[in-house]
């Protein structure tokens, strides 16, 4: 046998030994590519999980916010009206709505999930309650204390879904 005739009895194993060899580090590649893309399918879903559950809870405490505004002007017209006439008519009921209202926005607060807004919109809630204490003493005016923590709190939250749904556009 002479010494180029081995050699073409050894490529074809060599050659079957290279195509097993390039098969099975193409499926790998191919199954670390897959996980990959699964790993991110996963991240992409959890971050629009997140994305919407703060935009439905931003949306809600924006609302709940209002209306306990509302409801702290409606006890504030008819603190009012009692010191004016000496009645007591609503005075009840206007601080059961308050007092309803409370409750439903300050359990939203905790749900918002941006520090900041949250902060602020704490200080809003709070400035609120001190307001309501006020005009319950009589020491203040019936918006004047709560118009900038609350404006800025609108403000804060609208800019927050905004910067959501303009992530969400870029995706």
């Amino acid at each position: 046998m002479k010494t180029g005739e081995g050699w073409f009895a050894v490529w074809p194993v060599v050659a079957f030994f290279l195509g097993g060899l390039a098969t099975q580090v193409s499926a790998w590649l191919g199954h670390r590519r897959q996980r990959a893309e699964r790993a991110e399918d996963a991240v992409a879903e959890v971050t629009r999980r997140r994305e919407e559950f703060e935009l439905a809870h931003l949306v809600e405490f924006n609302g709940l916010l209002r209306r306990y505004v509302e409801t702290y002007l409606d006890l504030a017209l008819v603190v009012d009206r009692h010191r004016e006439s000496q009645t007591s008519d609503g005075i009840t009921a206007a601080s059961e709505a308050l007092a309803a209202a409370e409750g439903d926005v300050l359990s939203q607060v905790g749900f918002i999930l941006d520090d900041d807004v949250r902060r602020i919109a704490g200080l809003a809630v709070d400035a609120v309650e001190t307001a309501v204490s006020a005009k319950l003493e009589a020491r203040v005016p019936d918006v004047a204390p709560i118009a900038e923590p609350v404006n800025r709190t609108y403000r804060a939250v609208s800019a927050r879904v905004r910067e959501i749904y303009s992530g969400r556009a870029s995706d």
